[in-house]
C-alpha cells in the first residue's frame, strides 16, 4: 500500500535531486539528459512515506500500490471476526484505515449522511478531482476495486469504529489502561453527534443510565467497566443512529500486551496479568454475540495463545503469512515492485534492491518488505536496514542472546536453513523453547518459510533468513552476544579483525590469545560446546568485515568446504583471504592442528575458485586452532 520507482534496468537514465519536504513526503526530480537534448522536461515525483492514512497517502504521493482487492476479499470472505497476523511494517495499519475510508458513511456535523456528490471518500476509490491546500486540485485515477459493482455498491454504507492500539504503552498496568481510556476518549469525539442523545430535549434513544454513560465517555472520566464496554455500547449507538450494522476495526491488539511483556523483563507478574485481562474484557465484550456489527477485523503481529483473549469467541478466523488467503494484499509483490521501478530511476540495480529486500516466501508468493523498498526508492535507491531502525525489536533481541540457541543461529548467519515446527499461536512461556522462538521469529518477519512438509498440525518448515537487510539483525547479535564473552565493547572487536584485514597475522594472533583470556569457559562444559562457542565467535568476528568483504561460510571452494572465505570488495584492494580452523582436545597438539589446516586449505585447492574473480590477485591462507583459552595460528600468503 505504498510506492516506489526504479528503471528496470537499475540504472538511471536521468540526474536527478532528492529533497526532504514535510517530513516524510520526498520531491524527487527527474529530468532527462539535458546535456545531449537541450529540450529537456523535467517532472517532479512525490513519494510519500510513513503514513498510516489512506486519504494522506493518496493526495500526497505520486506512487502507489493499489491494494484495494484486499477490500474485496474481505467483504467476500464475510467472516463475523477476521484475525490477520503481519510483521510490523507490512501495511497492517493502511489496509484497516483503507477499509475505513472505504466502507463509512461520510456524515455532517448533525450525522446525516452526505449525499455521494460530496462524498470525499468515493473519489479516493472510484477517481475524481479532489481539491487540495492553497487552492490546488489533484486528479485521483479509479483504483482496482472500482471495477467490481458488487464491492463498489457497499462503499460509504456503513457506520464504522476504527480503533488503533499501536501506540498503547505502559510499563505498568495502570499506564497501560490509562492509554486505553484516552485512545476511546479520542475515539468518541470522532462521534460528537452523538451528543444529541444526552440532552432531554433530544432523541428518546437513550434512558436515564446510558445518557450518563455517554457523558463519561464524552468528558474522558469513566470507569473500567465503561472502558471494557466501550466498543459495544459504541456499536449500539451507531446501529441505532444509522439503522446499519456496524464495522469495527482494531488495529495492533497485540502492541500493548508484547509491550509490557517486555517491560516486565518476560515475568508473568501481577501487572502482565492485568495487562491481560483488560484486552481479554474488552475484546469479549466486544466481539461476541454482538447483534449490532456486521463483521470486525484484527491486525496483530501474532495470535498469543494461553492468554485466553479470544477464548470467550468461536468465530475468529485467522489468517497468517503461513495461509494462502490475503497473501498479495501484504507486502509487494516482484510484479508490483517491478512497476515502482518503471516510475522513478534509482541508482541501484535490481537485482540488488531484490537481494536485500525480497525473499519472504508468504503462501504460495515471493514478497517484498514494503517499508524498506519504499525508504530505499525514496532516497534514489540508498541501502540500508530501514526496516530493523523502524523500531520494535526488544521481544526479540531477548531471546536471540541466549546461548542455547547460538548452534541454530550461527547456522542462520552462515547461510544455512534450520527445520522446526511451527505455531501459529504462541504463549509466552513457548518463547524461550525452540518451535515457540522460531514461530516469533517467523511471524515477526525475521524468517522466511521456503517450504514445508508433514500432515496438518504437525508440520515441519524449513526456515531461512529472507534477505541482507534480516541478515543484518542476526549478524549484530551474533557480535553482541561474541563481545559478552569477551567481555570487552563490540569497537575493540573492530579493530581487532582489522588487523587480520590489513594482513598483521601475527599482531592478530597475541590480540586473539589476549581476548580469549576473557572468555567465559564454554569449553569446560564439553567439545560440542566449546565448538559452538569458537564458530560463534568468528562469525561474529567476520560480520565486521561485511563493507570491505563478501564473507562466506560453509560453502563449496574447491575440493572442499572452507569455514571462511573472505573475497575482497572491488573498494578494497586486490587479497582475499580463507580461514580453516581447528578444535583441539589439548594445547599441547594446537601448533601441528594449526599447520595440518593450513596444509588442508592447499591440499584441497580452496584458492581455485577465485581466480573467477579477476580484482583477486593475492589469497592469504590461515588455520587457527582452539583449545579452551589457547589459540596457535598458522599463515601463508600466496599468489594466483
Amino acid at each position: 500500500m505504498h510506492g516506489g520507482a526504479c528503471l528496470q534496468d537499475g540504472r538511471s537514465k536521468f540526474p536527478y535531486t532528492t529533497q526532504t519536504s514535510g517530513g516524510l513526503s520526498v520531491r524527487r526530480k527527474v529530468m532527462s539528459n539535458a546535456l545531449h537534448n537541450p529540450e529537456a522536461t523535467s517532472t517532479t515525483i512525490r513519494i510519500y512515506t510513513g503514513t498510516s492514512y489512506f486519504s494522506k497517502l493518496l493526495l500526497k504521493s505520486d506512487i502507489l500500490v493499489d491494494k484495494t482487492l484486499f477490500i474485496k476479499e474481505f467483504l467476500e470472505r464475510r467472516d463475523e471476526v477476521s484475525l490477520i497476523t503481519r510483521p510490523r511494517r507490512w501495511g497492517k495499519s493502511l489496509n484497516m484505515d483503507m477499509l475505513r475510508c472505504f466502507l463509512s458513511i461520510e456524515v455532517d456535523a448533525q450525522g446525516k449522511p452526505l449525499p455521494q456528490e460530496k462524498s470525499l471518500n468515493r473519489k479516493l476509490f472510484t477517481g475524481g478531482e479532489i481539491a487540495l491546500d492553497l487552492g490546488d486540485t489533484k486528479l485521483l485515477k479509479p483504483l482496482k476495486i472500482s471495477n467490481y459493482p458488487a464491492a463498489i455498491k457497499r462503499q460509504g454504507q456503513y457506520p464504522v469504529i476504527s480503533l488503533s492500539f499501536k501506540d498503547v504503552r505502559g510499563s505498568t498496568y495502570q499506564q497501560v489502561e490509562d492509554a486505553v481510556k484516552a485512545r476511546i476518549a479520542d475515539l468518541y469525539q470522532g462521534y460528537r453527534y452523538l451528543k444529541r442523545y444526552m440532552k432531554d430535549d433530544g432523541p428518546d434513544l437513550l434512558g436515564d443510565s446510558d445518557k450518563q454513560k455517554l457523558q463519561r465517555y464524552f468528558n474522558g472520566e469513566f470507569t473500567k467497566g465503561d472502558t471494557t464496554s466501550s466498543l459495544y455500547f459504541l456499536s449500539k449507538l451507531l446501529k441505532e443512529h444509522f439503522g446499519k450494522p456496524v464495522y469495527i476495526l482494531i488495529d495492533e491488539y497485540d502492541t500493548p500486551i508484547n509491550h509490557a511483556y517486555v517491560k516486565c523483563k518476560g515475568q508473568l507478574n501481577q501487572d502482565f496479568e492485568d495487562v491481560l485481562r483488560l484486552f481479554r474484557e474488552l475484546l469479549g465484550s466486544t466481539l461476541k454475540d454482538n447483534p449490532y456489527v456486521e463483521q470486525s477485523l484484527i491486525t496483530g503481529i501474532l495470535r498469543i495463545a494461553k492468554a485466553d483473549l479470544f477464548s470467550s469467541l468461536n468465530n475468529v478466523c485467522e489468517y497468517t503469512l503461513l495461509d494462502e488467503e490475503y497473501t498479495t494484499c501484504y507486502g509487494f509483490t516482484q510484479e508490483e515492485v517491478n512497476g515502482l521501478f518503471n516510475q522513478v530511476p534509482t541508482a541501484t540495480h535490481p537485482k540488488v534492491i531484490r537481494k536485500w529486500y525480497n525473499g519472504y516466501k508468504f503462501g504460495k508468493e515471493i514478497l517484498y518488505n514494503p517499508w524498506s523498498i519504499m525508504c530505499c526508492l525514496s532516497r534514489n535507491g540508498k541501502l540500508d536496514h530501514y526496516w530493523m531502525d523502524s523500531g520494535g525489536t526488544q521481544l526479540i533481541d531477548s531471546v536471540l542472546l541466549s546461548d542455547e540457541l547460538q548452534q541454530d543461529l550461527q547456522s542462520l548467519v552462515s547461510g544455512q536453513n534450520i527445520s522446526s515446527r511451527i505455531k501459529k499461536q504462541i504463549s509466552f512461556a513457548d518463547i524461550h523453547t525452540h518451535v515457540g522462538l522460531y514461530s516469533l521469529l517467523l511471524f515477526s518477519g525475521y524468517l522466511s518459510p521456503e517450504r514445508s512438509w508433514g500432515p496438518e498440525g504437525r508440520k515441519k518448515y524449513e526456515l531461512a533468513i529472507p534477505n541482507d537487510e534480516v541478515r543484518q539483525i542476526y549478524e549484530d547479535r551474533l557480535l553482541e552476544w561474541v563481545s559478552r564473552q569477551l567481555k570487552i565493547d563490540p569497537h575493540v572487536c573492530g579493530n581487532f579483525m582489522r588487523l587480520l584485514s590489513a594482513g598483521q597475522v601475527e599482531a592478530f594472533a597475541e590480540k586473539l590469545q589476549k581476548l580469549l583470556a576473557h572468555v567465559s569457559s564454554f569449553h569446560q562444559t564439553g567439545p560440542k560446546n566449546a565448538e559452538v562457542f569458537y564458530n560463534g565467535f568468528m562469525l561474529g568476528l567476520w560480520g565486521i568485515l561485511l563493507e570491505d568483504y563478501d564473507v562466506q561460510g560453509d560453502r563449496e571452494h574447491g575440493m572442499g568446504r572452507p569455514d571462511v572465505v573472505l573475497i575482497p570488495r572491488v573498494h578494497h584492494g586486490d587479497q582475499a583471504m580463507i580461514i580453516e580452523y581447528k578444535v583441539g582436545q589439548q594445547a599441547s597438539e594446537l601448533s601441528s592442528l594449526a599447520v595440518q589446516g593450513l596444509a588442508q586449505i592447499a591440499d584441497r585447492e580452496y584458492s581455485a575458485s577465485l581466480k573467477v574473480h579477476s580484482r583477486v590477485k593475492r589469497v592469504l591462507h590461515i588455520c587457527i586452532a582452539f583449545c579452551g583459552k589457547k589459540v596457535a595460528v598458522q599463515y601463508e600468503h600466496v599468489t594466483l
